[in-house]
């Protein structure tokens, strides 16, 4: 993220990649107390003929005063949208947090249906997911700055960066939307040069834009008392070519040396319907037939046992 000081205080810009459908982008929260900062939505100039953008009557268009206003957009093809903040502290990694909902469902393409990439699964993962009758993805999203792309948002099961790139992912944050009371997750990463950073639950930034910091581990737990009712499986691939997963979390994920940056995630939530018990047989007994017992029917001969004479006295 770049800043810069104006007469009204700070500015800062930055990029963010949409994807070829309707999308609403919406202001979410802020973590400066004293004045939201505002926020200003435009196209890239080169983009300027695939990408509509609609404001709410009241609002200034191009432009997100406070949470809670938002920003409804379509694009014909993948573009990209700037996205100028304005105000004191808009610097700060977490000083304002936008979500991007797709609003439509993506549009096969005449050939061949387009399928968003879904998260592979590991043999035992399979397996374990096979026996848990009823599973159903949940919705998760996962945002973060990547380094040179900006800011990006993606769905559950899709890469956040290039597993096959160099490029860093400076910071990250989880949307779980109608996220139950009793479950949420917990997640952090360590900075190469400062350490482990303090966790967070859904809905925070962790790490940091634009500062050339590299995560170099991650961790990722489901909490809570229903916790056990979902599995989130993680992906993790890092500058040196290490390769995490899928595995369930919680996990802890850094690579061989420590000095290696994460360059791609990947996380997927799955609900599970507690597995159905299995039959418990009767304990089986084990029974002995004595030499002596005789088939049934079949009857032995009596053996009758005489006590010796005595002689009579005389």
């Amino acid at each position: 993220m770049k800043s810069a000081v104006s007469a009204r205080g700070q500015v800062s810009v930055r990029t963010m990649s949409v994807a070829r459908g309707m999308f609403a982008l919406r202001y979410a929260a802020t973590a400066v107390s004293y004045a939201a900062p505002r926020v200003i939505v435009s196209v890239d100039p080169d983009n300027a003929q695939v990408v509509k953008m609609l404001f709410s009557p009241n609002a200034a268009t191009g432009v997100l005063r406070q949470p809670g206003d938002l920003c409804v957009m379509t694009a014909e093809s993948e573009a990209l949208v700037l996205i100028t903040i304005l105000g004191e502290g808009c610097d700060q990694p977490d000083a304002v947090t936008l979500e991007l909902d797709r609003l439509d469902r993506e549009v096969p393409a005449l050939a061949a249906p387009m399928r968003r990439p879904a998260l592979a699964v590991a043999p035992d993962v399979a397996a374990q997911n096979d026996e848990d009758a009823g599973g159903r993805a949940v919705s998760l999203r996962l945002a973060g700055h990547v380094e040179r792309r900006g800011d990006l948002f993606v769905g559950g099961g899709e890469w956040l960066g290039d597993p096959n790139g160099t490029a860093r992912i400076e910071g990250f944050s989880l949307q779980w939307p109608k996220r139950p009371a009793n479950v949420d997750i917990a997640y952090g990463c360590a900075l190469l040069g400062l350490g482990r950073m303090p966790d967070v639950i859904v809905g925070e930034y962790v790490g940091t834009r634009m500062k050339a910091r590299a995560i170099n581990g991650v961790t990722f737990s489901l909490i809570g008392a229903d916790a056990e009712k979902y599995s989130l499986v993680v992906e993790a691939r890092f500058s040196d070519g290490t390769h995490f997963g899928p595995t369930l979390a919680p996990v802890d994920l850094r690579g061989p040396t420590g000095r290696e940056h994460l360059v791609a995630l990947r996380l997927q939530l799955t609900e599970v319907t507690a597995r159905k018990p299995a039959p418990v047989e009767a304990p089986r007994v084990a029974t002995t037939v004595s030499p002596m017992a005789a088939p049934l029917g079949q009857r032995r001969p009596a053996r009758i046992f005489r006590a010796p004479r005595v002689a009579a006295a005389m």
